[in-house]
Formats: structure tokens, C-alpha cells, sequence
């Protein structure tokens, strides 16, 4: 009877399926947290979370999305699972694994996104366009900005418009206008 047991649990123990089972648990992670995943277009969760993907021969496509960044795509691969190779001493158990899956296992345990911002260069570049635009108007506009902030002028056109166009308070602005000395000083000042 014992030996009977032995070999019964000698052959269930080679089964790929029974070792492994028919599914595997797939980690996802992201740099930003709440990223969409997608598994061939059907939403399966939010980073970071844990999927049960059906072990099967397959190939699928991971896209991870979020708003105000660029989609990331993803190859999850399956390959044979080493376990089942010791079903081939016992046909029954092969089978079991070839109908449950068990046979196969994904590349990976865990997926890592990096996710990146769409648009970056673009907003890159907007600020660079502003930048210039604050320190050519401290340039072009020195003495005039000199006079104003000297003679606590709040209401002056040209601090006002530095104002609308940096972004800073008319009053602070009067106290870096006269900090400086010399257009350079203060369009540096101005953008740091």
C-alpha cells in the first residue's frame, strides 16, 4: 500500500499543472502609480497590481496608459515550462498539462513601466520661450523698469507688464529691480 502511494504521489508530483498550476500571478509597477494596464486591449488593472495570467502558449501584447503620458507597449512571451519535461515518464500527466496550460510559463514574474510625459520637449520649449521673452524685456526695458521700481511706481506700465508676462508680484519685482545692477543682473535675477 505504501508503495502504491509512493508512485501515485511520484506521478501526481510530475504534473507541471499540479506544481505550478494553470495560471501565474504577474506583478505590474510603474514610476507613476495608477497607470492603466491592458492585456491585448482589455483592461485588467491599475499600477501597481497583481494579475493571474492563464498559462497558455502565447505571446501578449501589455499596453500601460495614463493621461499625459505616452503608451507604453510590452511583449509578455511564454516558454516551456522546465516542470512538465518530467511528464514525459508518464503521458497522462503530460496531457493534463498540455489541457490545463500547466506546460507553460511567461518570461517574467513582474513587469516594471517607466512611463514618460508626452509632450516634454514641447513644454520644455514653452518655458524656454518664456524665459527669453521675461529676460529680453528686462534687457530692452532696464531704465525704464529702474525708474519705475525707484520711484515706487506699482502702476507703471513697464513693471506691469513684467508682471503679467514673469509672473511675479508688481511689489517684488520693485525689489529686485532695484537689487540689480545692470540689464544682465537683473534679466538672470528674473529667471533663474
Amino acid at each position: 500500500m505504501k508503495k502504491l502511494s509512493l508512485i501515485t504521489f511520484l506521478l501526481l508530483a510530475a504534473c507541471g499543472t499540479v506544481i505550478s498550476g494553470s495560471s501565474q500571478n504577474i506583478s505590474f509597477d510603474s514610476n507613476v502609480k495608477g497607470v492603466r494596464v491592458f492585456i491585448d486591449g482589455m483592461e485588467i488593472c491599475k499600477t501597481p497590481c497583481v494579475y493571474p495570467f492563464e498559462r497558455k502558449s502565447a505571446t501578449s501584447v501589455i499596453t500601460a496608459k495614463k493621461d499625459g503620458y505616452e503608451d507604453k507597449q510590452i511583449i509578455l512571451r511564454s516558454e516551456f515550462n522546465s516542470i512538465a519535461i518530467l511528464n514525459l515518464t508518464f503521458w497522462p500527466s503530460w496531457l493534463t498539462d498540455v489541457a490545463t496550460g500547466g506546460m507553460w510559463q511567461y518570461n517574467r514574474e513582474g513587469v516594471y513601466i517607466d512611463m514618460e510625459k508626452t509632450n516634454l520637449k514641447q513644454a520644455e520649449l514653452e518655458q524656454a520661450k518664456r524665459n527669453t521673452a521675461i529676460r529680453r524685456f528686462a534687457l530692452f526695458n532696464y531704465h525704464a523698469l529702474k525708474l519705475e521700481a525707484a520711484s515706487n511706481q506699482t502702476s507703471g506700465e513697464y513693471l506691469t507688464a513684467l508682471s503679467e508676462l514673469s509672473g511675479i508680484n508688481k511689489s517684488e519685482l520693485m525689489k529686485t529691480v532695484n537689487q540689480t545692477q545692470g540689464e544682465v543682473n537683473l534679466a538672470h535675477a528674473l529667471v533663474k
